[in-house]
């Protein structure tokens, strides 16, 4: 096979790494609550990732074996420093990383209510929120471009983010009960 041909198994294993980086971000970051330590972590979790691509089993869970890894980067991370004067329990660390990692899968199930709630709002609905939250515009900013009222945009913004909470929440709790 030539060398610049991706395997199909490559292939799914790039989409799930690519898939997972803000669960493993997220993740990392409960474990490691400073923004730049946690995004170091994520990169050397993703060239471990890269590394033992060859070991990941196709059919198991992508995430807890990638939240697994990143957990020993932790570790890793936390064992280069112990020469700061704090320093977390071993302990501690695999208490929280145990914790962590089953906020990291709720998360995912939010995530997922969240999006299928995303697709039921209009169009407008979704613009206003994509220049909201995305794109970081004020509420008068957007109240300009529509040619409408900040008012009317802030209670629009908070109707739409009442029925996504809601939906969310319906989401989630029919998950629960299946």
């Amino acid at each position: 096979m030539p060398e610049n041909c991706i395997t199909d198994r490559t292939e799914r294993y790039v989409q799930q790494l690519t898939d997972g980086q803000n669960r493993l971000y997220a993740y990392i970051l409960m474990l490691l609550p400073n923004h730049a330590a946690a995004a170091d972590v994520l990169q050397e979790t993703n060239l471990v990732l890269w590394r033992k691509s060859g070991e990941f089993v196709d059919g198991t869970n992508f995430g807890a074996w990638a939240c697994r890894i990143a957990y020993h980067q932790v570790q890793a991370r936390f064992r280069d420093a112990k020469r700061d004067r704090l320093v977390f329990d071993p302990r501690l660390l695999e208490q929280l990383g145990a914790e962590a990692e089953s906020l990291s899968a709720e998360m995912d199930d939010h995530r997922r209510a969240l999006r299928a709630c995303m697709r039921r709002l209009t169009e407008s609905q979704r613009e206003m929120l994509r220049r909201r939250y995305e794109s970081n515009w004020t509420v008068k900013r957007i109240a300009r471009e529509l040619k409408a009222s900040p008012g009317a945009i802030a209670t629009s913004l908070y109707r739409t983010r009442k029925e996504l909470l809601l939906c969310v929440e319906k989401n989630i709790d029919r998950e629960a009960r299946s």
